[in-house]
């Protein structure tokens, strides 16, 4: 493989990661956390392919693994802030409900159903 086609592939894959990365909150959290898993499964990949292929440049695998790494971080902290967003918008639809179901007029407060003289 000559060097200016590995260089443009380092940076392709660069500018994929980040720009999956980048609009990864607009997705789901089960697309969220696949994706997390195929950088993770990437990274692994690449390991093996580095140890398996002496010919394989290590500068080319060394990139490629901290570019796909780092781009992992930040992913990992968009999933989790969706995940602390889907939390608490359950949460406050829960609370919502509760109130609405409590406001009407002749409910009764749950804890003093038993006490009824």
């Amino acid at each position: 493989m000559s060097y200016p086609l590995l260089i443009g592939i380092s940076i392709a894959v660069v500018l994929c990661v980040s720009l999956l990365v980048r609009g990864m909150h607009k997705l789901s959290l089960r697309v969220q956390f696949l994706v997390l898993l195929g950088m993770g499964v990437t990274i692994g990949f690449l390991l093996l392919v580095m140890v398996q292929m002496p010919s394989f440049p290590e500068w080319f695998g060394v990139s490629l693994i901290a570019a796909v790494f780092m781009a992992s971080l930040f992913g990992t902290r968009i999933f989790l802030r969706s995940m602390a967003q889907e939390d608490k918008k359950t949460e406050d639809e829960a609370r919502a409900d509760y109130l609405s179901g409590h406001s009407e007029p002749g409910a009764s407060h749950p804890h003093s159903a038993g006490h009824t003289p």
